[in-house]
Parts: C-alpha cells; sequence; structure tokens
C-alpha cells in the first residue's frame, strides 16, 4: 500500500491517524489557499496540455505484501492477513496492536501502527531468498537493501538478484517485564471446560448443583433444584418426559449442597480474583456436549521453563489425536523428562510402550490436549491463527527451554558443523527462527522433498531450518545448546572452529575508503585484508567499520583542535606574510644616508647594502626584514616566523596529511610547503605562503568535518551497532494473478519486520493531483516520484529518470516524473536532467518542487512554466481548520481557530499539527489550548517586553523574556520570529520599529553564527532600553 492508496481509502474518525497525511489533498479542487494557481493547473489538464512544470515556494506510493507473510507483533508471529483483518481499503488496527519497525538510529523497536489496509491487487513480484524467506508483494513494496553506498530502501519490482536484503539480527522483546501468568482461564472454551474447586470455595460463592452438567441435564437438574415438577419441566422446555425423569432418577446428591464443580463459563462470571483462584482451583477436565468427562489436570498457572519444554517435546514429537498425545523419541532421557514432566505440572497418567521399535509416552486425556491447543497456539490447525504468541514475547529461560526441547527432538549437528531441524509443519519452523532472532541467531530455511524420519510413508514436503558459522552457532550454544550429551558434544566441536560461512557476508562499504581518503586515515591499521573484498564476512566488515568509527572520531576532534589552532594564531600568520608589502612600502626610507648610517650603527649592515636593499637592487632574507622594520619603527618586534612555523607543522602533523595535499589547488608543489614550515630562514617573497599554508590547512580541516563525512559515519554507525544481517536475493519473478494484499501503516520509520525469516519491510501533493486529475486510477503507472535530497546524483538522471522515461505504456500521450526538492540536486545533475527533458519531451512531462528557485539552472526554468507558491492566507488556514474541526467533531472556539491561524503563518501543516495536538487534550480548544501546546507566545506578551524595553524598563523586558524562553519554552529564534512577524503591528512609533528591525536583524545574524540565545536577546533589549535615555 502506497501513501496515495491511503489517501484515497475514506477517513477513518478518530484521533490515531496523522492529520496532515489524512487531509493532504487528491485533486486539484481540494487544494485550498492558492486561488491564483489551481485554475491555470486545471486548464492545462482540461485542454491535455500539460507542459513541464515548476513549483517553487516555501517548504511546507503502493506497498504492500500477500496475506500468508508471518509479521512480528506484539502478541506473537501471526499473518498479515489476520493482524490487518476483514478490511477493505484502509481501516483502523486494534487499539492494542503494536509492530517491531527499524528505526533511523539502528535499533528496534515496537510500534503502534496508524493504518491497515487490504485491498486486490495484481502486477505482484515473488521473491526468493539465500536464507528461505519466499514472500510476493506489489512490485513497488520497498525492501531495505544494503549495497557498497549503505542502506537503501528499493522497490521490489526493480530487484533483479543477489541484492542484500536486510534483516534483525536480534528481534528485542514487545515487554520484557511481562509477566509469566498463564491465562488458561481466558483462553479455554468457556462451555466445555469445567472447573473443580475446594469444598469452602464452592460454598462461599454457592455454586447451583446444576453447573456440574451441560445440555438438558443441567436444565432439569436445575429446575428440579428450584422446585419445578417434571411436568412444569417439559411444559416449559423441550425435554421429553421419559427424558426429564431418568434425569431425576440419576441424582445421587443433594441439589441443595454446593456442587465443587461448574463451567469455566459460570466460573469466569463469578469475578473472583486470580490470587484466589490459585488457592482453591484443583483441577480442569474436558466436558463433551453429551456430558462425557475426559480424565481431569491439574493446570499449571505460570509460564515456566518444564511447561516450555513439554509444549516443545510435544509439539515436535508427539501424535495428538483424539484426546490422545504420544511421544514418540528413541532418546530415553528425552521420554523421561516427558513422562515426569506431565505428572508433575498436570497430574496425569502415564503409559509406556513401543511401535515399530520407537518408544513412546502415552497420556490418555482430551483434557490436556484442550488446555494445550487454547493456551499455546503452535498447536492450532488453522493457518490463519497466531503463531506462538504465548512464548514469542516469554522470558529468557521460558523461550530457551521451548527452543532446546525442539532441537533435543528433531534437529541433529551435521559433520560440517550446521544445526538442521525438520519439521512437516511450516509454522513451527517460522516460530523458531523468530524465537531464535529474539538471541541473536540467524537461520536459514529451505522446503525438501523426502519421507518420514523412520523411512516409511510417501514422500512428503517438509520445512528445515539451519544454523551455521561459529558466530551463530556459538550464540545458540550459549542462549538454547542441547541436553543429549552427543549432541552437545557436537556443537562443541562446531564452535571450536574457526571462521565464518560464507553466506554471513555484507557488501563492503566504501565509505570507508571515503573516509580513510578525506580524513587521512592508514588503512593497513584499520582495514583487515580478506580474500573476497567486495563481500567481506559481516563479523570482519563490522570490525573495520568499528575501527574506523573511532579513528574517524578522533580525526575529526584533531580537525576542530585544527581550526582552533589556526585561527588563534591567524593574527600572527598574517603578520609574517604581510612583511614582503611592508617592505616595500617602507625601503625607501633608507636611502637618506643618514638613516643608513643609524640603521648600520644599531644593525650592523653596511649602509652600501643598506642602499641596494632601498632601491630593490637586493632583497634582504626575511628574517633581517623584519628587523630592519623594526629599526624602521614600522613594527613593533620582528614576526616570530618559527612560532608559526610550528604550529603549521602540528597541524600538519595533527591531520596526518602529505605535504603534496596541502599543495592541491595552489602554486606550490609539496616539498614547497615542506620547505616553508622547516628552513631557518626564508626568501621574503615566500613569507605569504605561510598564509596559503594556512588556508589550506583550514580547507582540508573543513573538508574533514563537512557534513558530507558526518553523513558517512552516520551511515556507518547504523550499521556498526550490529543489529542487522544480511540475506542475498536469489530469484524474482512476476506474479500477474490477482490476489488480496495487506499492508501496515507505522508512522515515523514507515517500515515493519515480517517475512518466514525476520525481514525488514517498507510501508507531495500537487503533482499527485495533477496525477490523478489526469489518470485517473491508471494514475500510480504513469507518476514516478523522487526526492532530491535524498537521491542527488547525476546517476538517478541517467537511470532511474531515463528507465521510466524510456519503459512503454499505452493509452496515454505521457508519463509524469515528480522531482521533490530539486534544488538539492547537483549542477551536474540539472545539466544531465535538461538533456534528458529535450530527449524525452515527446512522452514525459516533468514537475520539478523547490523551496529555492534561484538553486535551479536557467535551461531548466525556462523549459518550465512557473508557478511560485505563496504563504497560504489566514483565510485559506481558517477553512481548512474549521472543516477537519467539523469531521472530527471537535469544539473549536473563535479564538481557537484565530491562535492556531497564527501559529500556523502561513503553513497549513504548522496549523493542521496545532489543531491535532490541542484535540489530543480532549477538551475544547480554545486559544490557551493552542498557545500552550504550540509553544507560541501571545503578540500582546511580546509587544509588552518591547515596550518596556523602549520605555527603558530593562527590567520588566528581561523579566518578560526570561518567561517566554524558561516558563514558556520557546527557542531564541521563536521569539525572534515573532517579534519579526509583529513588529509593524506593535503600537509603538514607527522609527522605534525601525530601531527593533534593525537589532532584530544583528541579534539573529549572531545566533545563527553561534552567539548564545539569550544573552543575545538580553543584548537587543538592553540597546533599545539605552536609546530612550
Amino acid at each position: 500500500m502506497s501513501e496515495a492508496d491511503a489517501e484515497a481509502a475514506e477517513p477513518t474518525p478518530g484521533k490515531t491517524e496523522v492529520w496532515i497525511e489524512k487531509y493532504r489533498p487528491e485533486r486539484l479542487d481540494e487544494i485550498k489557499g492558492h486561488e491564483n494557481i489551481v485554475p491555470r493547473l486545471k486548464r492545462y489538464v482540461e485542454q491535455d496540455d500539460l507542459p513541464h512544470l515548476m513549483f517553487a515556494g516555501p517548504a511546507g506510493t503502493g506497498k504492500c505484501v500477500t496475506g500468508e507473510t508471518p509479521v512480528l507483533t506484539n502478541d506473537g508471529v501471526a499473518p498479515i492477513s489476520t493482524v490487518v483483518g476483514d478490511v477493505n481499503g484502509f481501516g483502523t488496527p486494534d487499539d492494542d496492536l503494536e509492530i517491531l519497525t527499524y528505526n533511523t538510529d539502528g535499533s528496534f523497536e515496537y510500534a503502534a501502527p496508524s493504518h491497515v489496509f487490504s485491498k486486490e491487487a495484481t502486477d505482484l513480484v515473488s521473491v526468493e531468498t539465500r536464507d528461505g524467506n519466499e514472500f510476493t508483494v506489489t512490485s513497488e513494496h520497498k525492501l531495505l537493501v544494503a549495497d557498497e553506498s549503505g542502506l537503501e530502501w528499493r522497490e521490489a519490482g526493480t530487484l533483479s538478484g543477489d541484492e542484500r536484503l536486510v534483516r534483525p539480527l536480534e528481534t528485542p522483546l514487545a515487554d520484557a517485564g511481562s509477566s509469566t501468568s498463564l491465562d488458561w482461564f481466558a483462553s479455554m472454551d468457556g462451555d466445555r471446560t469445567f472447573v473443580t474447586v475446594s469444598e469452602s470455595f464452592a460454598e462461599r460463592y454457592d455454586i447451583p448443583a446444576e453447573e456440574n452438567y451441560v445440555g438438558q441435564k443441567k436444565t432439569v437438574i436445575g429446575c428440579l433444584r428450584r422446585g419445578y415438577s417434571l411436568d412444569e419441566i417439559t411444559a416449559e422446555y423441550d425435554i421429553s418426559r421419559k427424558t426429564a425423569r431418568d434425569y431425576e432418577r440419576g441424582i445421587s446428591t443433594d441439589l441443595e449442597k454446593p456442587s465443587t464443580t461448574c463451567s469455566l463459563a459460570y466460573f469466569r462470571s463469578l469475578d473472583v480474583a486470580e490470587s484466589e483462584l490459585r488457592d482453591h482451583v484443583e483441577s480442569v477436565q474436558y466436558v463433551t456436549s453429551y456430558n462425557n468427562r475426559s480424565s481431569p489436570i491439574t493446570p499449571p498457572w505460570d509460564l515456566t521453563p518444564d511447561l516450555a519444554r513439554f509444549v516443545g517435546l510435544a509439539i515436535s514429537e508427539a501424535r495428538i489425536e483424539n484426546g490422545r498425545i504420544k511421544f514418540y523419541n528413541t532418546d530415553n532421557a528425552l521420554c523421561k523428562a516427558f513422562e515426569r514432566i506431565a505428572r508433575e505440572l498436570f497430574d496425569v497418567e502415564t503409559t509406556r510402550g513401543v511401535q515399530q521399535d520407537v518408544p513412546y509416552v502415552e497420556l490418555r486425556t482430551k483434557s490436556l490436549h484442550h488446555f494445550l491447543e487454547s493456551c499455546f497456539d503452535v498447536f492450532g490447525d488453522s493457518s490463519e491463527s497466531a503463531i506462538g504468541s504465548t512464548l514469542v514475547h516469554a522470558p529468557d529461560d521460558v523461550r530457551a527451554a521451548f527452543l532446546r526441547a525442539v532441537f533435543d527432538s528433531e534437529a541433529y549437528v551435521a559433520e560440517q558443523g550446521t544445526i538442521e531441524l525438520t519439521q512437516k509443519d511450516e509454522s513451527l519452523i517460522t516460530l523458531c527462527s523468530y524465537l531464535l532472532a529474539s538471541f541473536g541467531v540467524p537461520t536459514r530455511r529451505k522446503r525438501l522433498e523426502k519421507t518420514a524420519t523412520n523411512g516409511s510413508g510417501p514422500i512428503q514436503q517438509y520445512h528445515a531450518l539451519y544454523i551455521s558459522g561459529v558466530s551463530a552457532l556459538s550464540r545458540f550454544e550459549d542462549a538454547v545448546g542441547f541436553s543429549i550429551d552427543y549432541k552437545r558434544g557436537r556443537l562443541a566441536d562446531a564452535t571450536g572452529g574457526a571462521g565464518n560461512p560464507n553466506h554471513d557476508t555484507m557488501p563492503a562499504q566504501a565509505a570507508i575508503d571515503d573516509l580513510c581518503q578525506t580524513l587521512a586515515l592508514p588503512k593497513e591499521p584499520l582495514v583487515t585484508e580478506t580474500l573476497h573484498p567486495d563481500t567481506p564476512s559481516r563479523e570482519s566488515e563490522l570490525e573495520d567499520i568499528d575501527r574506523v568509527l573511532e579513528a574517524a572520531s578522533d580525526q575529526l576532534e584533531a580537525a576542530q583542535q585544527v581550526k582552533r589552532e589556526i585561527e588563534r594564531v591567524r593574527s600572527d600568520i598574517r603578520s609574517v606574510s604581510a612583511v614582503p608589502t611592508e617592505w616595500i612600502d617602507r625601503r625607501d626610507a633608507l636611502e637618506p644616508l643618514e638613516a643608513r648610517n643609524e640603521v648600520e650603527s644599531t644593525t650592523g649592515i653596511r649602509t652600501d647594502r643598506l642602499l641596494e636593499y632601498a632601491d630593490g637592487r637586493r632583497s634582504p632574507t626575511a628574517s633581517r626584514a623584519g628587523e630592519l622594520l623594526v629599526t624602521l619603527e614600522s613594527r613593533v618586534e620582528t614576526p616570530d616566523t618559527a612560532a608559526v612555523q610550528q604550529s603549521l607543522r602540528d597541524a600538519i602533523d595533527a591531520l596526518g596529511v602529505s605535504d603534496n595535499r596541502i599543495a592541491e589547488g595552489t602554486e606550490l608543489l609539496g616539498r614547497d610547503v615542506r620547505q616553508l614550515v622547516e628552513n631557518d630562514d626564508h626568501d621574503l617573497a615566500s613569507l605569504p605562503r605561510f598564509e596559503t599554508v594556512a588556508g589550506r590547512l583550514l580547507d582540508v580541516a573543513d573538508e574533514m568535518c563537512s557534513m558530507a563525512v558526518v553523513e558517512q559515519l552516520v551511515d556507518l554507525d547504523r550499521l556498526a551497532r550490529g543489529t542487522l544481517y544480511f540475506d542475498r536475493v536469489t530469484a524474482v519473478e512476476r506474479v500477474q494473478d490477482e490476489r488480496r494484499v495487506y499492508d501496515l501503516t507505522v508512522p515515523g520509520t514507515r517500515n515493519y519486520v515480517a517475512g518466514d525469516v525476520p525481514t525488514v519491510m517498507h510501508n507531495t501533493t500537487a503533482a499527485q493531483a495533477i496525477a490523478r486529475e489526469v489518470y485517473e486510477d491508471d494514475w500510480r503507472e504513469n507518476f514516478l516520484e523522487l526526492n532530491a535530497s535524498d537521491q542527488r546524483g547525476i546517476d538517478v538522471v541517467r537511470d532511474r529518470i531515463k528507465d521510466f522515461a524510456r519503459s512503454s505504456f499505452g493509452g496515454y500521450d505521457h508519463r509524469i516524473i515528480f522531482l521533490d526538492e530539486a534544488d538539492a540536486l547537483t549542477s551536474d545533475a540539472q545539466s544531465a536532467l535538461r538533456r534528458t527533458m529535450e530527449q524525452f519531451s515527446n512522452n514525459t512531462r516533468f514537475i520539478l518542487s523547490c523551496n529555492y528557485s534561484s538553486q535551479i539552472i536557467d535551461p531548466i526554468q525556462s523549459r518550465c512554466a512557473v508557478f511560485r507558491f505563496t504563504e497560504l492566507s489566514a483565510d485559506a488556514l481558517e477553512a481548512q481548520i474549521r472543516e477537519i474541526a467539523a469531521i472530527e467533531g471537535i469544539d473549536v472556539t473563535d479564538d481557537g481557530v484565530d491562535a492556531l491561524v497564527f501559529a500556523g503563518d502561513g503553513d497549513m501543516r504548522k496549523a493542521i499539527n496545532g489543531l491535532q495536538a490541542a484535540a489530543v487534550m480532549g477538551e475544547v480548544v480554545d486559544e490557551e489550548t493552542v498557545f500552550a501546546i504550540t509553544s507560541t507566545a501571545r503578540p500582546e506578551e511580546v509587544e509588552a517586553m518591547v515596550e518596556h524595553a523602549i520605555d527603558g524598563d530593562f527590567t520588566a523586558a528581561r523579566a518578560a523574556l526570561e518567561d517566554l524562553l524558561m516558563e514558556r519554552g520557546l527557542a531564541g529564534g521563536d521569539v525572534i520570529d515573532q517579534l519579526h512577524r509583529s513588529a509593524w503591528e506593535f503600537d509603538i512609533p514607527e522609527q522605534a520599529t525601525v530601531r527593533l528591525l534593525e537589532r532584530l536583524g544583528e541579534v539573529d545574524y549572531r545566533i545563527t553564527e553561534g552567539a548564545n540565545e539569550r544573552l543575545q536577546l538580553e543584548a537587543m533589549l538592553a540597546s533599545l532600553a539605552l536609546e530612550n535615555e
């Protein structure tokens, strides 16, 4: 499902949606506040004469999977069709639903989806991976892919094979502090489950005798207890007299005595605290509709490791049918464990036997079968049920006990050091994959065609789960392990080896080479050699990334220190560099003989040599020129060239850069730089080079501290957290069948964890509105949206845009390519875009959106019809606010609307967000609520602060400022913005307004350059107060 699909669906009442998305215009008629633009756009559409467009102004796609795809929720692992439910289009999720999602900081957490979605779709893509993941998605569904440039979302339809899909290495629990209480009381069938309690409990709650029965017998016993005759019973109920008489004759107990056994449904109606139930419940048993009763069991109240082990053994090796549970295994220790736990936990009788040379333990009780089926959905037969919801978020020891039992029963350790678990039940393999992921153990899975373990029967499909590689095996050994000695020994042998499997790899990160080059980091101690430089082992690459990040962090700190040091000695460097100019200006002072004689007596330099200096026939050395300038009183002291040299040498050493890099872009060579910073004396003409070298050092330090470097470090840091594992796409096929597809919208992250093995899945208004107007329901197939701030390079223009423009389509004269934030495109990319616009002008129209049209090159602007969007008017904001308030049923006052308009300041998104935030309070949205929620100061409060300052009352003005900053939580920039917006509306003299704006500009510049906000604002108020004096 795409955002466009969400927009096309009917709005969902309530306050859980993101309103700026919910009320985003879908058609041109719905766009408010741009009455001079919308009619022009509509005429272009109506006349079928759409040119290239450029939208300039202030700042202000379908992704679905098929229903069988497992999704990790706070309730367990369930097919997405179950999670979404029976909806068509856009729907509201359950209130308590949470989905595991991947954050931008590299961590995983559970978050509540804002919407669920379902529809019928064609043009699907089936994706298979090396690790056995198989899922079918719409072609535009995005998957998180790792390549040499980091992490990137790619549409499934663009996959070609060999891409690395991102998987969580370790999935967190939904609630680490969750209770281990086992809620069989709410899970078991209320009418078919009967509970036996203590006599004291039965007497305290006076349980009627008929509650020990079901059906007609229950009705008859109840009527008899209340004094009905047989005739009255047969007359009132559809029960024959013979049946009623037989039940009457069979009574062997006092009907007035409370019954110690009753149905679970009646038991629930007593509304008794769990602590009391634990003390008085003795057993439960399954009762058929004919009052046939299975042997009772003692129900466990807590999910313990023993219970989890029993469930694991039963689901792996037991045959469960007709109320019988038969556990088969050749290992006597496992049979004993199964038998012991059954007796200790459930107080049931066990039977031993052998069938076809395989020992078994048998439990003959439908009661236990029903208990396990109700409390652990791994026993359910429906593929639509949740998978192991009781176990997925259980404590570590419980999950480990379940897995250990499953692997003890069915897994084996192959000679090559791989653990293989084979099961016929696909859902159990999926559950084990997610449970192992909770311990950070990556798995692979595969479909097999084979006979049963004993070699009998026809060939059937089985599902295998594999764990391989020393790292994964070691994690399994530490967290789960085997209890069977020979399996434990083989696992120890496997983990005692070294190396990694060839599948636990990742793409080598180009950012490492880039950072080493930019930051002058030597690769050899940081990056290890590998036989596969393009696809190194994941752990080795992450270790390299850790070392690079640490070294890069130190280098950034060194670069910052170099910048500070260069700035500190900048005046000395300029002083040294200025010596040649000063010498030329002052040397003629040595021409008079009297002056030369005086200088000779001071310096010892002969007068004839001084004359050569004076008329330019000879140049003094740098040090002698400085000495002469001091003698001529042009300088107070001789420039300390040695200190400048030392500072520059230290800077070069701190940055670790070569002399040649410092010389780049200058007329110098690397050896010139070295001679400059090391020679004891210099030619006078060489002194300006000190400032050249200092400038280059600052440039290099700036390169090291650039945003590009920081972004690369952030990308590497996401990988270095070690939370990800990388699968590989092995097959991509188109599926043309129509299927129902589903999606979940997770606000903020826009992704969720799903798949047979846990995998990260993904989930601009005027341009989309035009596409909808032109193409109606076909708009998505003919509309490509790119965000230039994320995809800045020329390769985007050469590849994605050209591929879309070249692809075939029918029924329309042209397609639309929407390039959002086009002003972020590099100049080379814009030049390539210009040529592409020319090349495909016959079948493609481009819509460019930008904040600053001046950043778009003239050849592109001249090819577009330019629409300059202005800030929305107060009337447009008010109309939208009142419309949303009416739809959502919000009581908003007139002054509340005015406050939202003021807070919005021409930005519709700010106004809508403010309305939603105020509405969440559950009260009337009035002026006070809006100003409090949006951290906006009332105009009169800002005006009062300025008036205090202009009147000379600095103390009162400062107190008002402190209230805005400290009590109201406004930032300094917010105060400046409000002062600027309201300045001409203040009731103060015009000259005072001019002075205020002048001070505002100065303060804004200083704060932008890093000055203290509060200090600058107080200084502004002080200057206004002083001018009044």
